[in-house]
């Protein structure tokens, strides 16, 4: 009897370690389902655009569909620029895990990725519609390739847009010598580069502060994105002349990237949902910003501003310039080379088939 109840609770003993380890591994696992509801994941989504600025109800309309297709289990939340981190410092934040996302223009960080900068805004790059081909062909796998050694997932192009304003500026532009000495506000190092060398003084500035440095004389001149983002940004109150040629920039963009812990730790269909979503709002909203252009420019028109193309010599001497510069950088970096080479192939592609 005595063996009996040894045994008997030995072996009770053994059940509960059993249990005990059982409950260990459910509790540890990531699809433990509590009282019949699934672990939720919240991600913070900073994004580089201001409260007024259309580019931010891409990031908005991202989080939204993401939190709608997961059912609830991945929950996104979009904030404006400095909400959360210092505006202009998103992609810094993601790279610290200080927001688990960030939208913001590859330009932002050519420090960490010299090649990023053809993932924005790019002097005689790609239209619209060659990039976001591009995209689906290589782009996108090149760019994660770009991003991953440094702890950040590059998932898509979250907003991109058609051709850019080449310039808003209080002083006309009407031929090379008008750049020399022109304060104009730049978004990325490689432009501040590229007009240097055309004899700018280039200043880079978040896209929240130039409303107010263009009223305080700061800066004479700044680009910015599209017509219609222009217009929304109220720039029409504080620059007399809009100049418009796709020669600076035939589009833009700005990017979804997330911390790569954060990303390794979704489930795969969660993942799924998160690039499908990003590729849905990124197209969408293209075509809707081309429709909203052509009103924009009619209303810059009716308030007074003076509308008008840039001179052919100051593209002429941007293209110069712009050439120089991205032969430099490639000379410094192959991955740079590699991208830049891959659009400019395709770019040769799109003009054989006289695809715009």
């Amino acid at each position: 009897m005595l063996f009996l109840k040894g045994g008997y609770e030995n072996i009770m003993k053994k059940y509960r370690y059993m249990w005990l380890i059982l409950v260990m591994f459910l509790i540890c696992s990531l699809n433990i389902t509590i009282f019949g509801q699934e672990k939720v994941i919240n991600w913070r989504l900073q994004s580089m655009c201001a409260a007024g600025d259309f580019g931010f109800q891409g990031a908005d309309r991202f989080a939204k569909l993401v939190t709608e297709a997961s059912g609830g289990r991945l929950q996104v939340k979009a904030f404006t620029a400095g909400a959360i981190i210092p505006a202009g410092k998103e992609f810094d934040g993601v790279l610290t895990g200080s927001v688990e996302a960030a939208h913001v223009s590859a330009g932002w960080a050519i420090g960490y990725v010299p090649a990023g900068v053809f993932y924005t805004s790019c002097v005689g790059g790609l239209t619209g519609n060659q990039f976001m081909m591009w995209l689906d062909n290589e782009g996108v796998d090149l760019a994660k390739d770009l991003y991953r050694p440094i702890g950040v997932e590059f998932i898509e192009q979250l907003t991109i847009h058609p051709a850019e304003v080449w310039a808003h500026s209080n002083k006309p532009l009407n031929s090379a010598s008008d750049i020399k000495g022109l304060k104009i506000r730049m978004g990325t190092t490689a432009l501040n580069s590229i007009f240097e060398k055309m004899g700018a003084a280039p200043v880079f500035l978040p896209g929240g502060e130039i409303y107010e440095a263009m009223q305080r004389g700061i800066i004479d001149a700044f680009e910015y994105i599209t017509p219609s983002l222009n217009w929304g940004m109220g720039f029409n109150e504080v620059a007399k002349y809009l100049y418009l040629s796709p020669s600076r920039s035939p589009s833009d963009a700005q990017s979804l990237f997330v911390n790569k812990k954060k990303w390794d730790e979704l489930p795969d269909d969660l993942k799924r949902i998160v690039e499908m979503a990003a590729h849905q709002v990124s197209r969408q909203f293209f075509t809707e910003e081309l429709l909203m252009d052509v009103v924009a420019i009619e209303e810059f028109k009716e308030y007074g501003t003076i509308v008008e193309s840039i001179s052919t010599d100051i593209e002429e001497l941007m293209y110069e310039k712009s050439f120089e510069y991205y032969q430099e950088e490639s000379a410094k970096d192959p991955d740079y080379a590699k991208v830049y080479n891959s659009m400019m192939s395709f770019a040769e592609i799109c003009k054989e088939l006289d695809i715009k």
